[in-house]
């Protein structure tokens, strides 16, 4: 069964309808047992068009089924990067196939932080957000690797470790705000009635005005931690079609 296939699998009612109609058919995942997962091909910008099946994002990996792995392997997934603390793997071990590249990458490195953190207050957000730059750093330059794609982000909801690494992703693939934010907040339908805190448009819309207003943009965050120039090219050349190409 294909990826598309698996896509099209998706509940016709309740929660899982509601994230369809939010994410969509092409971008929303069914991969059983795996809640909040989607693609982020489709979204558009300046620089170009994500390339679909490219990278993915989602909730924790531990409750995979064997169906889950097998619509993974019909995606083409190679590199699941995982975001969680230590002890959160300890805890809840990702049911990964044999095959695929586990890059574990501690994002913020004691437990309870971004993905348990209320819509504020919006200084401790910022704050763990400087501390997370290292990190996430590693995963970009990883992911500019030629045989990382097709890839996999989580953490252990998906929601902010994993969400505030995708909104940068997208910021350097040249995806507007208004785009980026909507993917942020789309883990609220993707996780409903799963989590006891909620994301908000207005984090992350306040998260990257900080990062302007601290660093010139998200990009100069990421460079005054160490992302290279190369590295930001390399994933654009990757993950990015242009109207030519398609």
């Amino acid at each position: 069964m294909s990826g598309n296939d698996e896509r099209a699998k998706s509940a016709a009612d309740g929660p899982a309808q509601a994230y369809l109609d939010e994410v969509g058919l092409e971008r929303a995942l069914n991969i059983a047992r795996v809640h909040n997962a989607r693609d982020l091909g489709g979204l558009s910008g300046a620089l170009g068009t994500v390339r679909r099946g490219r990278v993915l994002r989602s909730a924790a990996l531990d409750r995979l089924t064997a169906a889950g792995a097998g619509t993974l392997a019909d995606l083409g997934l190679r590199t699941v990067f995982d975001l969680r603390t230590q002890e959160e793997r300890d805890e809840a071990p990702s049911a990964l196939a044999p095959g695929l590249t586990e890059v574990e990458v501690v994002v913020v490195d004691y437990l309870g932080t971004l993905d348990d953190l209320p819509a504020g207050p919006m200084e401790l957000y910022l704050h763990l957000v400087e501390r997370s730059a290292p990190g996430i750093v590693e995963v970009f330059e990883y992911l500019s690797r030629p045989d990382a794609a097709p890839a996999l982000v989580h953490c252990t909801a998906g929601k902010d470790r994993t969400g505030l690494t995708i909104a940068l992703l997208l910021e350097l693939l040249g995806v507007p705000r208004p785009v980026i934010v909507a993917d942020y907040v789309a883990s609220n339908t993707g996780l409903l009635g799963r989590i006891r805190t909620s994301v908000s448009t207005e984090l992350m819309e306040n998260t990257l005005a900080a990062l302007d207003q601290a660093h010139g943009s998200p990009l100069g965050y990421l460079e005054a931690h160490g992302l290279s120039g190369a590295t930001v090219e390399a994933l654009r050349d990757g993950l990015l079609e242009h109207a030519a190409d398609a």
